[in-house]
């Protein structure tokens, strides 16, 4: 009967280290999944931490102010239409109003 007990005991022991082992592994498998986030959330950090610090220079603000439309001192902004035509509102601008020979003419010997 002492035997019997006794192997009886060790099977449970065994049991019982298979069950820390196996637990254990877990643990294991679970650290080692954290460590790969860090190591992402890292790698996500550095990234933001280096566009920051571009945000943060003279020529980002200055490229972003002309993206936004603003000119520096000294500058002007002159706009060349692609595709060769006049735009529609120059166009009756042009045609509404009297000719140049016209104006000429009135500026010189009045309107009649």
């Amino acid at each position: 009967m002492a035997a019997v007990s006794l192997a009886l005991a060790g099977l449970v022991l065994a049991a019982a280290f298979v069950g820390l082992t196996v637990q254990g592994n877990a643990i294991a498998r679970e650290i080692a999944g954290y460590r790969t986030d860090i190591v992402a959330d890292q790698a996500q950090h550095d990234a933001l931490a280096a566009q920051i610090a571009d945000q943060k220079t003279a020529d980002y603000v200055r490229q972003k102010a002309r993206d936004y439309g603003y000119i520096a001192p000294n500058e002007s902004i002159i706009a060349v239409q692609r595709d060769g035509q006049a735009s529609d509102a120059l166009a009756r601008v042009a045609d509404d109003g009297p000719s140049r020979i016209g104006r000429w003419l009135a500026f010189f010997f009045g309107s009649r």
